[in-house]
């Protein structure tokens, strides 16, 4: 009996789909916050002068392990933040601190932006600690609102103050191995029906 070739491409794909390694866990948060200060003398761009409410939208690994020696500090979770328009992929942490309660959310962009931010700082002072990061948002998503809470982008050596109003889960971003077999299968299933048509 002859094999089938769509059945055959059917097991490759999943045999991939079984050898493919773990990957990130990437989710998409949006913060939203209102400008009520800004660093005497500095004139803030237009999206961030006091009053106005602006956005930061940050993709984020909620499987980064805490440091080893350092629960709760979550380095390398940000992927990249997106505020006035612009991407930028970043370096930084999202954090989970008990001595006091801590939880927050730190980055900076890798290259040099155009509007100049180079900091932005995300935290709330009345959190519980968590081990993991997912936890941590959830916890940052609670307090958000609430007056414990403080956001400031830094400009060099000036910074804008804003108040959270919101920070929400909005999207989960597909993993890389996901998006790939899907690039890879479906065209590989299609010939597969082809060769049984033409059969």
């Amino acid at each position: 009996m002859a094999i089938k070739p769509a059945s055959v491409f059917a097991a490759a794909i999943a045999s991939l789909a079984f050898a493919a390694p773990a990957q990130a866990e990437l989710q998409t948060w949006s913060l939203t916050g209102t400008a009520y200060e800004v660093s005497e003398g500095f004139t803030a761009p237009a999206f961030a002068e006091v009053g106005k409410t602006f956005r930061i939208d940050y993709v984020i690994d909620i499987q980064t392990p805490s440091l080893e020696g350092w629960s709760g500090h979550f380095d390398g979770a940000v992927k990249s933040f997106t505020i006035n328009g612009l991407t930028s992929l970043s370096e930084g942490y999202v954090v989970s601190v008990n001595d006091g309660g801590l939880n927050g959310i730190n980055t900076w962009p890798i290259d040099a932006r155009s509007d100049g931010i180079d900091f932005i700082s995300f935290f709330n002072l009345e959190a519980t600690s968590h081990s993991d990061v997912a936890s941590t948002l959830k916890d940052l998503a609670t307090f958000a609102p609430t007056s414990s809470t403080f956001l400031r982008v830094d400009f060099g050596d000036n910074s804008v103050w804003a108040q959270p109003t919101s920070f929400v889960m909005t999207s989960s971003v597909p993993e890389p191995s996901a998006a790939w077999l899907l690039l890879v299968g479906l065209p590989a299933l299609a010939l597969g029906r082809k060769r049984l048509s033409a059969s």
